[in-house]
């Protein structure tokens, strides 16, 4: 037998395993198909499904019945408190930009985003509000940049954060 009639005889003996697998993998499908239809159709399952949903809304309710009021509001205060702090160093910035809102989210522990927004007075241009600061600070915002927690960056530790990315 030739090197030609032995690669023709694998490949008819691959083809019908394959022909062979599909089949079997078909049959398969179809049959747990079928099961799985049986098993949502099932009233029992159906009644696990609604006591899983039952018990998963009794339990988010359970969470937020346990949020400590005074924790809220305190939680309340110190986010107005940074609100009215942050708008104020704005405000001596001369920026035209306020927080203008705040949202609470109800979790454990709570959530806290702030919204920035410009402000509303058209006859404000945003260069003269650049125009109307003081020059030392303008050269000392040339210079650093304050961050959220206070730290200041200078000149060569935002040349060294823009060389690391």
């Amino acid at each position: 037998m030739s090197f030609l009639e032995r690669a023709k005889q694998a490949a008819e003996q691959a083809r019908q395993a394959a022909a062979d697998a599909a089949g079997s993998a078909k049959h398969v499908a179809i049959e747990t198909s079928g099961r799985a239809q049986a098993t949502i159709r099932d009233p029992a399952t159906q009644a696990k499904a609604r006591e899983s949903i039952r018990l998963a809304r009794k339990g988010i309710a359970t969470a937020v019945e346990r949020i400590d009021p005074a924790v809220l509001a305190d939680v309340i205060i110190k986010a107005t408190s940074l609100q009215e702090r942050a708008n104020a160093a704005l405000r001596a910035k001369g920026s035209p930009y306020r927080i203008s809102e705040i949202a609470i989210g109800a979790a454990i522990p709570p959530s806290i985003t702030f919204s920035i927004g410009r402000l509303d007075d058209a006859a404000d241009d945003p260069a003269d509000h650049v125009a109307a600061v003081p020059a030392p600070v303008a050269a000392r915002a040339a210079e650093t940049i304050t961050t959220l927690d206070g730290t200041e960056l200078g000149a060569d530790d935002l040349a060294a954060l823009a060389d690391e990315s």
